[in-house]
């Protein structure tokens, strides 16, 4: 008899949160083996997240089923990051500046590092592990706190200059707008954000029966159980973030649109309404391309595609 060793590889993904850090051991087929989950806690300094970070791994490293190959560490990360020398220059959510999270991992590990930008990472996890693998025309958006999208065009992720490619929540939709928190007006998430949500619809309407501050989910609620004044709000926010998608269409030619975020994880009026507008002002022969659809990658979208970026 003729026997064989088969070596299984795996990538270490890593998603580097205000609130929380998953680090997972990822396999080639996109199942995660194993992952450990802690308070990021970054008041703590940068010094101790690090070395949490890397006692994760670690651990991570030596339950790996053998014989294995680690390709490399992957991290995704809010914020502006330099992918060249993996440094993290500026995270807000965190409070870090500058910081060389790539060089530590590299000499304690001695395998690849790879930074990059949450949501061009989510949109690397669609690419190499959705539900329609290796499609070479996407965009993933995600609607949450913020807006921003990742794409992937010529089977590429497009990153930009200075791996700031997809600020897709910074683009203008009114010259004399609302002020922005990046410091224009005008931005399209100051309309159709979770955060625009709530804010538009504790502007105009009353507090909720208890007295509580309205979410951008109690909107979708009561937009969805028939409140014309929260369908109002939605299908205003529905307008922006249509015509925002048409500019991303138009532009990149995708063949298809994916949404996650917190807004747009369920079924709901903003995603459905989306469509209409989208259908309304797009030029019919791109729109017929394109294929709109929620992530079902769920919550390791981040750690899926940090480590996706080794199996491209």
């Amino acid at each position: 008899m003729v026997s064989s060793t088969f070596t299984k590889q795996y990538a270490i993904g890593i998603d580097i949160g205000g609130t929380k850090t998953l680090v997972a051991c990822i396999d080639a087929e996109g199942r995660i083996a194993d992952k450990i989950e802690f308070p990021t806690n970054p008041q703590t300094g940068v010094e101790d997240v690090l070395q949490r970070l890397q006692e994760a791994v670690a651990q991570l490293i030596a339950q790996m089923q053998q014989p294995s190959t680690l390709k490399g560490i992957g991290i995704a990360t809010a914020g502006v990051i330099d992918s060249k020398r993996k440094l993290i220059l500026y995270a807000s959510n965190l409070g870090w500046t500058n910081v060389d999270v790539g060089t530590v991992l590299e000499q304690r590990f001695n395998v690849p590092v790879m930074l990059g930008n949450d949501a061009n990472l989510a949109a690397v996890a669609e690419y190499v592990w959705g539900a329609e693998k290796q499609v070479s025309d996407l965009i993933y958006i995600t609607v949450s706190t913020g807006i921003g999208a990742g794409i992937i065009s010529g089977d590429q992720l497009v990153k930009g200059a200075s791996d700031s490619a997809g600020e897709f929540g910074h683009i203008t939709m009114d010259l004399k707008g609302k002020p922005c928190s990046c410091g224009n007006v005008g931005c399209l998430e100051t309309y159709c954000s979770g955060t625009a949500i709530a804010r538009i619809a504790n502007e105009r309407l009353a507090p909720l029966n208890n007295g509580d501050a309205w979410s951008s989910k109690a909107v979708l609620d009561a937009a969805h159980a028939g409140d014309q004044s929260a369908c109002d709000i939605i299908d205003e926010a529905a307008f922006y973030l249509g015509n925002g998608l048409v500019s991303l269409i138009h532009l990149f030619n995708p063949s298809q649109l994916i949404f996650g975020g917190g807004v747009m994880s369920t079924e709901n009026r903003l995603y459905e309404q989306v469509q209409h507008v989208v259908a309304e002002r797009c030029l019919p022969g791109m729109y017929k391309e394109v294929l709109f659809r929620r992530t079902a990658l769920g919550k390791e979208i981040g750690v899926l595609g940090a480590a996706g970026q080794f199996f491209m």
